[in-house]
């Protein structure tokens, strides 16, 4: 799977793994130029003491898509042909961001029933106002490997008591399989060892596809 995805993904799923050894939300996100050059990085910092340049950290607000937004130094107009790409569909304030970053172009890689919100989009007149294009998830393997990896991240973090939340019934009712293999590899501690014997994004994400399939 790793060959196959483009630079921004790559770089993207680094981020998401830089997340998750990091003990944080599993989330990662860049921005490409027009000529798919990555010119800015973010991943979730909510629970971390420190962050690089203008980024933010210790807060609920720092989400993935946020932090790589605050690290764009492009003008305007090349704004306006750079892409966005996250590993989870943005939330309410993601989108916000996003919409108001001058960043014209979505690409997410695992869809969120919870507190995905691209449908924000055309349903006030500010959010039908920019020429906004979004890409959907189009590699399934993917999307469930990150399914797999959120629902183990949400165990970990939240315990038990998360099996039978609102929140995992909506993830159960899009991703089913990814969902119970997420649960599976929590609680045999397997997605643990993986993290521990990874040296990198790809050998994490390479393993954890292989237990998916």
């Amino acid at each position: 799977m790793w060959e196959t995805l483009s630079p921004p993904w790559q770089a993207a799923l680094g981020m998401a793994w830089e997340a998750y050894t990091s003990g944080t939300v599993p989330i990662g996100a860049v921005v490409a130029d027009a000529h798919g050059n990555i010119v800015a990085r973010g991943r979730n910092r909510i629970t971390e003491s420190s962050a690089p340049g203008k980024q933010i950290f210790g807060d609920t607000l720092a989400h993935a898509e946020v932090n790589a937004l605050l690290e764009l130094t492009l003008d305007q107009e090349d704004r306006h042909s750079a892409a966005l790409y996250s590993t989870m569909e943005p939330c309410p304030l993601c989108m916000g961001a996003f919409y108001m970053s001058s960043v014209r172009t979505l690409y997410y890689a695992a869809r969120d029933p919870w507190a995905g919100s691209v449908d924000v989009l055309g349903k006030t007149p500010y959010f039908n106002s920019k020429p906004i294009k979004v890409f959907h998830p189009k590699n399934h393997a993917l999307e469930s490997v990150l399914v797999t990896l959120h629902t183990e991240w949400e165990l970990a973090s939240r315990g038990e008591r998360i099996l039978s939340s609102k929140y995992l019934e909506k993830f159960r009712a899009v991703h089913p399989r990814a969902v119970e293999r997420g649960i599976e590899l929590h609680r045999s501690g397997e997605l643990e060892q993986i993290k521990m014997n990874s040296r990198s994004a790809e050998e994490f994400f390479t393993a954890l596809l292989f237990r998916v399939q």
